[in-house]
C-alpha cells in the first residue's frame, strides 16, 4: 500500500514541470488526484498518461486567479473521488528579472495574483472540505 492510500489530493499547476510530476506521485503512492491548470493541452496529456494504468486521475481547467474556477474544482474532485483530503497549492508564475523601475503594474499584479490570491482563493475553499473528510 502507498503512502497516501485513500486519500483524494487537488493539486493546482499540473500541467507540467512539479505539478504533473507531483500528479504522478501521489497516484503512485495511491491517491486518487484531480489536478488543474491553464495549459489544457498539456493536462489532459498527463491525465491520459497517468490513466493508462489506473483511472486515479482527472484533469481540470483551473485558472487560480478565478474564485469560480476553485469553487468548480472543489466540486468536482469531491463529486469524482467523494472528498478532498490534501490540496497542493503549485501553480505559480516568475517572469523575468528587470530592475525594478522597469517593470510594470500590470506584471506586478499578474504575479500577485497568481502567486498569492491563488494560494488564498485555493485554501479558503479547500479547507471547508478537508475539514469535512476528517483533516
Amino acid at each position: 500500500m502507498g503512502r497516501l492510500e485513500g486519500k483524494v489530493a487537488l493539486i493546482s499547476g499540473g500541467a507540467r514541470g512539479q505539478g504533473a510530476a507531483e500528479a504522478r506521485a501521489f497516484v503512485e503512492e495511491g491517491a486518487k488526484v484531480v489536478f488543474g491548470d491553464i495549459i489544457d493541452e498539456n493536462g489532459y496529456e498527463v491525465e491520459a498518461e497517468i490513466n493508462k494504468t489506473s483511472e486515479a486521475s482527472k484533469y481540470i481547467h483551473l485558472d487560480v486567479t478565478n474564485e469560480a474556477d476553485w469553487v468548480s474544482a472543489i466540486n468536482t474532485t469531491v463529486t469524482t473521488f467523494g472528498k478532498l483530503n490534501v490540496l497542493v497549492n503549485n501553480a505559480a508564475i516568475v517572469i523575468p528579472r528587470v530592475p525594478i523601475e522597469q517593470r510594470t503594474v500590470d506584471e506586478w499584479e499578474r504575479v500577485q495574483a497568481v502567486n498569492s490570491k491563488g494560494v488564498f482563493l485555493g485554501a479558503k475553499h479547500a479547507i471547508p472540505e478537508m475539514r469535512r473528510a476528517g483533516g
